[in-house]
């Protein structure tokens, strides 16, 4: 079960991303997964589930604003509609000094974002993997990002039907 988190853990998608975040973390040592989630006018971040971190990194990210220039590596992965890779984030000048100064202060240095999908392609949400030290591509090249971001993806796309209706994507 998760340790922390601010988003509400009452909240079944939320304990689902957290359950799926914790096995995560339980099959790749030093990792900390966590997901973030866009707004449904896709211009900021809406909520994010990182479970074993404490709940002021969340508060620090949520409403960041999507779009250049990009303030962290979440909105630049789910705008861009690619994989954002961060290897040591002591060294990385294409975020904001205070989204950098975030991470590190919740021990995260490398991380990667990986845009989570629904029926659309226009991404809904990202799955990171972070770590405390600086990281390679190797160690982030493990198969489970893509797995639960797909999943994710599967659990966001679900909760939309639900609350706008089986017709929506995004």
């Amino acid at each position: 079960m998760p340790k922390n988190s601010s988003s509400d853990m009452t909240d079944p998608l939320d304990s689902q991303i957290a359950t799926l975040c914790g096995r995560v973390e339980a099959l790749v040592p030093g990792c900390r997964a966590g997901v973030c989630i866009a707004s449904a006018d896709h211009t900021k971040l809406e909520r994010s589930v990182f479970p074993n971190l404490p709940p002021t990194f969340q508060q620090a990210i949520k409403e960041l604003p999507m779009g250049p220039p990009y303030i962290g590596c979440c909105t630049a992965a789910m705008q861009g509609n690619q994989i954002i890779t961060v290897h040591d984030l002591e060294k990385e000048s294409r975020f904001s000094d205070l989204f950098i100064a975030t991470c590190l202060s919740h021990g995260i240095r490398s991380l990667r974002s990986r845009p989570v999908y629904g029926r659309a392609e226009a991404a809904i949400g990202t799955f990171i993997m972070g770590y405390g030290e600086p990281s390679d591509d190797q160690r982030f090249d493990l198969p489970y990002i893509d797995f639960a971001a797909d999943a994710v993806g599967a659990m966001l796309q679900r909760e939309l039907d639900r609350t706008r209706g089986p017709l929506s994507s995004h």
